[in-house]
């Protein structure tokens, strides 16, 4: 199922501009996407493994002086979503010096990758977060260009991959094309030796996962390793490293060579 997020929620206008500005204090550092075309490359409202229960919330704010306008169109995992790709949507208006703080934009049950698509000025930053219990703990989520993933023809590197009783690593790719890719990976340990290979494929404009990624390649316990992608068009990578404790995550974007 497809959810196209036009026209979504006027009433988190209501939200405290306060709430919102601290929440971006804190997150300052984080990437934001500053118009034309952007992929949030995982998404997710679904229970995960250990407990966690993973979310997803989105600041847009427009940081010029004029009107502005943006998009969002949700990108289910393991679909064919070429034609979301290319389906027009009715933009939603976001007025000079606005803020709209955006819960719960993925489907319950679901995983999968966001496309926005702002005017100039209109910037996007998306949190994903492990709501288990009575609080929560997030990463900050980069929206990507096209230039800014890995190019047919180049390497991306995702270090470290850690894996023991406390820690996993999960690791995802996302295809922002028309057609379907294949992402191979080469997974390297500490030592720069060659542990195992694989292959994933990517539906179009669609988003694939690998969770607990070492111990898919029966490696129980690594601190340091890598994994070496390539592919036969362009493609985001990311890892997460979750630690089991308290649920916490930190979000890897892979060296681009």
């Amino acid at each position: 199922m497809s959810l196209v997020l036009a026209g979504y929620i006027g009433t988190m206008r209501g939200r405290s501009a306060l709430q919102v500005a601290i929440v971006l204090a804190v997150v300052g550092i984080a990437t934001a996407a500053v118009g034309g075309e952007r992929f949030i490359p995982v998404v997710a409202q679904v229970q995960g493994a250990e407990g966690a229960y993973w979310n997803t919330e989105l600041w847009v704010s427009n940081v010029s002086d004029a009107v502005g306008t943006y998009v969002l169109t949700f990108l289910p995992s393991g679909s064919d979503n070429s034609r979301l790709l290319a389906e027009e949507v009715s933009p939603i208006s976001i007025g000079p010096g606005e803020t709209v703080h955006l819960r719960d934009v993925v489907p319950p049950g679901s995983t999968g990758a966001l496309r926005f698509a702002g005017s100039e000025g209109v910037v996007v930053r998306c949190r994903v977060y492990n709501a288990r219990g009575q609080s929560s703990v997030g990463q900050m989520v980069p929206a990507l260009t096209r230039e800014e993933m890995v190019r047919a023809g180049g390497e991306g590197v995702l270090v470290p991959l850690v894996r023991s009783s406390s820690f996993r690593t999960n690791v995802g790719f996302f295809n922002p094309g028309e057609n379907a890719i294949r992402v191979h990976a080469v997974l390297v340990d500490a030592h720069g030796q060659r542990v195992g290979a694989a292959s994933y494929g990517v539906e179009p404009g669609s988003q694939v996962q690998i969770n607990d990624f070492l111990l898919s390649y029966r490696v129980s316990k690594a601190d340091g390793y890598q994994v070496v992608l390539t592919a036969n068009d362009t493609f985001a990578a990311y890892a997460t490293i979750v630690d089991s404790r308290s649920g916490a995550a930190v979000f890897v974007l892979p060296v681009v060579r």
